[in-house]
């Protein structure tokens, strides 16, 4: 969850950010970037409740074949305040949203009614139904089954041009325009990682962590609360710092892959605007619940 509020606020996309782009620019001219050429939704309220919805029927339906009653209970979104704030400025209210109460000034996520019926069961009886729904350790259960087979679908579906986009994104990484912007970013973020691993993969939520950690050792005492808010007044600074060296790396990173994904897509669009009416399809065929 934690690391999930850095991603939220930052808008960090690991690995290949050109090839999971989903600005639609149907009507637009020819597509210049995988994005436009892919044509995904980009997500919003309609996509995210499609795929709760399917997880929660995909994980009835799993959990009915354990021989469990089990009613499909979509998820409830995390509704953090403020959303439709840019990341900076998020940031800047609610830093990374842990020592300010982001997730807390939401309302609390209802419990799914499902396991209100673990607390009757006998134990081991309780124990088969955690280990249907969740796992044991060596296989996942019925949640992780239906949440990979939901959210891992544009992956599973883009695996036919997979290679060509990694070997795109290497000819990005290799352009010598592009060492220069990483060496930007590291630079901008050298004053606020404090001593970790300069690396867009794990700053965010390391970073996220050590403000986690020093929460969980305050007490309630005068002088611990005191030291929470000097905290709060730090985290704003390090993450809206680290949204803003994000979104200048972004910008210039663009820059420099322009022309080598214009190229690439003149060479694959049959193959990017296939791949993509497979995933719209695919997406658009999820199953559903009644409103």
């Amino acid at each position: 969850m934690r690391a999930g509020l850095a991603a939220l606020v930052l808008g960090i996309a690991g690995g290949l950010a050109i090839a999971t782009g989903v600005l639609s620019m149907r009507g637009a001219p020819a597509p210049t970037t995988v994005a436009e050429a892919l044509a995904l939704d980009g997500g919003g309220p309609d996509l995210d409740r499609r795929r709760t919805d399917a997880v929660a029927i995909l994980v009835s339906a799993c959990m009915r074949r354990h021989g469990w009653s089990w009613k499909p209970w979509p998820e409830p979104p995390m509704a953090l305040p403020d959303a439709s704030m840019d990341p900076v400025s998020w940031a800047d209210r609610w830093g990374f949203g842990v020592t300010t109460g982001a997730a807390a000034a939401s309302a609390p996520a209802p419990i799914d009614p499902n396991l209100s019926s673990l607390a009757r069961l006998a134990p081991d009886d309780r124990d088969r139904m955690r280990v249907a729904l969740f796992g044991d350790g060596s296989r996942g259960g019925c949640q992780a089954q239906a949440t990979s087979e939901v959210y891992g679908l544009r992956e599973r579906l883009l695996a036919p041009i997979r290679p060509a986009l990694e070997d795109l994104d290497r000819r990005i990484a290799a352009d010598p325009a592009a060492a220069t912007v990483q060496a930007r970013w590291r630079a901008c973020v050298g004053p606020i990682a404090g001593g970790l691993p300069l690396d867009r993969r794990t700053l965010a939520p390391g970073l996220v962590e050590r403000f986690a950690a020093r929460v969980a050792s305050f007490g309630t005492v005068p002088a611990a609360i005191a030291g929470r808010a000097a905290l709060q007044v730090e985290e704003r600074r390090v993450a809206a710092s680290l949204a803003r060296c994000e979104t200048a790396y972004e910008t210039d990173r663009a820059n420099v892959a322009a022309p080598h994904e214009a190229a690439f897509v003149l060479e694959q669009r049959a193959a990017l605007e296939a791949v993509g009416r497979t995933i719209r399809a695919a997406e658009a065929a999820l199953p559903t619940l009644p409103p």
